[in-house]
């Protein structure tokens, strides 16, 4: 077993499992560190990758009765739990296994945007004023939610969550996104954050900023570039298929794009999930990694989409490992998504 050093801005390969052609590529997320056990042999089927996402049971819809009867492109926010988090609180629970948890009542909220009534369209095909309305109701609804007074020490992070098909863990059908205020930084996101902040010191640059700018003159992941963003398999992609969707102006916090902005989003994330066609109409989950609510990391942290197509159970190997294992290598994944790209444009 043998190190490999790779260029700036890709991540870090280390070893090969395996003989000879190998099974497993080992490769280092260059922002959080986390490893991803790659699949490097190209021999399998694409057919095996062609997972159907299947539908919410039951054919009832409370958000077509609960909307108007104008069909419009208007987008309704519902409010489902105002107290969606509760730590347990070792003092009342003996159990040993909550002796380490943490004192704190229950906070956050569980909201969802939806569509008009009779919208159970994905996302890709949604009427693109549509898409920019639930875009404009999410910057605005994660503005309220972060103007909110903390309590000293508290933390908030609103996880805005946009899940297609009943594998992905979709609850309905209508057309939606999900917002989650959660009364701490999600351990990923907090990863992020300090994976940022060492990348700056070190470096004196953003890790996303040079991301994008490797990953666009390399051409290897890419999947397509416009004039606002880089949209690209990361190379230690932790699922088959995933996407990375980095805005080429550097921010930090979502929720300071301008409308101008917001429309040009629509445009890049409604394209990277058609490209999602190349696999028939797959689940998916699409969520957005944000500044926390109050804090200030301009210069550290890069807001960014993350696409992960849900295309097969989680196997052994990773339960008992935390080890990622993904059967689809980055390369291979963005040449099939490009191929997409290409026979839609034709």
């Amino acid at each position: 077993m043998a190190g490999a050093s790779t260029p700036a801005g890709d991540c870090d390969r280390v070893l090969t499992l395996g003989y000879d052609a190998g099974v497993f590529e080992l490769r280092r997320d260059p922002i959080t560190g986390w490893w991803s056990a790659i699949v490097t042999d190209r021999s399998f089927e694409h057919s095996s990758f062609a997972v159907e996402a299947l539908p919410v049971e039951g054919s009832h819809c409370r958000h077509c009765d609960e909307a108007p009867t104008e069909d419009d492109d208007r987008v309704r926010r519902v409010t489902l739990r105002t107290d969606a988090f509760h730590r347990i609180d070792p003092a009342k629970d003996q159990a040993a296994q909550m002796a380490m948890s943490e004192v704190q009542a229950s906070s956050g909220s569980w909201e969802i945007l939806v569509g008009p009534r009779g919208h159970h369209e994905s996302l890709a095909e949604a009427r693109p004023q549509l898409a920019v309305n639930l875009l404009r109701g999410l910057r605005d609804t994660m503005r309220e939610i972060g103007e909110q007074p903390l309590a000293e020490g508290e933390q908030r992070y609103v996880q805005a969550v946009q899940s297609y098909g009943r594998q992905a863990g979709s609850r309905s059908q209508h057309l939606n996104l999900e917002l989650y205020a959660i009364p701490q930084i999600p351990h990923w996101v907090a990863e992020e954050i300090g994976g940022g902040a060492r990348h700056m010191i070190s470096r004196r640059a953003c890790v996303w900023c040079g991301l994008a700018k490797a990953e666009e003159e390399a051409g290897e992941r890419l999947i397509f570039a416009d004039e606002a963003f880089v949209v690209f398999a990361p190379a230690a992609a932790r699922s088959a298929f995933e996407l990375m969707i980095v805005p080429r102006e550097h921010a930090a916090d979502f929720t300071s794009l301008d409308d101008d902005a917001i429309a040009a989003c629509r445009a890049t994330v409604q394209r990277a999930l058609l490209t999602l066609g190349a696999l028939g109409d797959p689940p998916y989950n699409l969520f957005l990694h944000t500044a926390p609510a109050g804090e200030r990391l301009d210069q550290t942290f890069h807001w960014h989409w993350e696409l992960h197509p849900r295309l097969r159970v989680i196997a052994g190997l990773e339960r008992a490992t935390a080890l990622a294992v993904n059967p689809a290598a980055p390369e291979y994944a963005a040449e099939v998504l490009r191929s997409q790209l290409h026979r839609s444009a034709g």
